[in-house]
């Protein structure tokens, strides 16, 4: 008989005083908080008459570039295999050595990130920013959060193509389900010492088909007793899919809603166009999901230069639950806003020894300088960008009878 997995749900992350960063990402990246004199912001030229629905996002052309809410309706999962994905994303079965699960590095207290600047898997200890590394050190980059994931890819109109997603900080991967597996097969992240990339997938197979509530819980999720990792990632993907996050006060005056954004919010909207911020944020989710160089400083734990996509181009993050996913950038370089901008103080000099300057992005180099008037007034808008619903529950107990989360 199939026993139940009764579902706890996780606290909001509270942000200690000291920690409350706000964020940067390229655009932000210029902002000067030293005494400038005053800025006056342009005035707002745009109300919201002007915003068009286009399908299932809606739309306000402003300043020559459009901006775009998250789409209205949630994307359409299978619930028995989601069900089945949560379960497996909190079990340690899917390690190597059956200590870290697919949660260890992505917590929903931390919009499905881990606070750590590196991510810290198999052989690690501890929880969150509290976790420390074990025998497989620590992982190169930061944990990216898996809210709103469904829809990489999306552009200003809505539209994207899931099988084609983007994923990770390098693109080097396209869709869900691909993003699902490459972690199991990673021996920093859940494979560990204990097998080899090519035998981990027969050993996670084997270990499912050896449990019985699995055995049941797979039966009827794809009607089939066969635990293949084919089924894992489809399970996977589909919980994941369910993670969303599209009612951010911005999203809400996007659709209408007059009392979501108020004066100064949506004054920072227009200079966060205006600064050219949305140049590379764009889209609902405020990103192009295209790889930048900005020749930002290696991360404080990496081993060796990390070369991104190989020209040490990152992708541009998304700029939704800031709030939630601190430290930023790919190797959680800029723990605090003002770390940040430090480094940008001279924005048109590389901080990695292995960037020329002369290679850095163009998008990067015509971003003005900006003073901390207008750093002040986007910070406000980008915390509209924030949605502390979504799915937070977390079982409490899996089917190996594994901690949840190895923790």
């Amino acid at each position: 008989m199939l026993r139940t997995y009764s579902l706890e749900h996780s606290r909001p992350y509270q942000h200690k005083t000291s920690r409350v960063v706000p964020t940067l990402l390229c655009c932000l990246a210029f902002i000067q908080l030293s005494a400038c004199g005053e800025f006056t912001p342009a005035p707002v030229d745009f109300t919201q008459s002007d915003i068009v629905r286009v399908g299932d996002v809606h739309t306000l052309e402003l300043r020559g570039r459009i901006i775009s809410s998250l789409p209205e309706s949630a994307p359409a999962v299978n619930e028995k295999q989601a069900e089945l994905g949560r379960l497996l994303f909190w079990d340690p079965i899917l390690s190597g050595e059956q200590d870290a699960a697919c949660a260890t590095c992505h917590l929903p207290e931390r919009a499905y990130t881990d606070g750590l600047p590196q991510a810290i898997g198999v052989g690690g200890a501890g929880r969150g920013p509290e976790r420390i590394a074990g025998h497989t050190g620590v992982v190169p980059r930061n944990s990216q959060t898996l809210i709103n994931t469904a829809w990489n890819g999306i552009d200003e109109l809505g539209v994207f193509d899931p099988a084609t997603a983007p994923m990770f900080w390098d693109n080097r991967a396209s869709g869900f389900a691909a993003q699902a597996i490459e972690p199991i097969e990673s021996r920093q992240e859940m494979r560990g010492n204990f097998f080899n990339q090519d035998a981990i997938h027969q050993v996670i197979e084997q270990r499912l088909a050896n449990n019985t509530d699995y055995q049941i819980l797979f039966q009827s999720a794809f009607n089939s007793a066969e635990t293949t990792v084919d089924q894992v990632a489809t399970a996977l993907a589909q919980f994941q899919t369910g993670l969303v996050a599209n009612n951010a006060p911005f999203d809400k005056w996007m659709r209408g809603d007059t009392t979501s954004m108020n004066a100064r919010e949506l004054s920072g909207m227009q200079e966060f166009v205006i600064a050219g911020c949305a140049d590379c944020h764009s889209g609902p989710l405020f990103s192009d999901f295209t790889p930048h160089v900005l020749g930002i400083p290696e991360g404080a734990l990496v081993t060796e230069p990390d070369s991104g996509d190989g020209t040490f181009a990152f992708r541009t993050p998304s700029l939704r639950q800031l709030d939630f996913t601190a430290p930023y950038f790919h190797a959680g370089q800029f723990l605090t806003l003002d770390a940040a901008i430090d480094f940008y103080d001279e924005p048109r000099r590389s901080e990695n020894p292995n960037v020329r300057s002369s290679n850095l992005d163009e998008e990067l180099l015509d971003v003005p300088e900006m003073d901390d008037g207008r750093g002040t007034i986007i910070k406000d808008f980008l915390k509209t960008l924030n949605d502390p619903v979504f799915d937070r529950n977390i079982p409490t107990a899996v089917p190996s009878g594994l901690p949840p989360g190895g923790f």
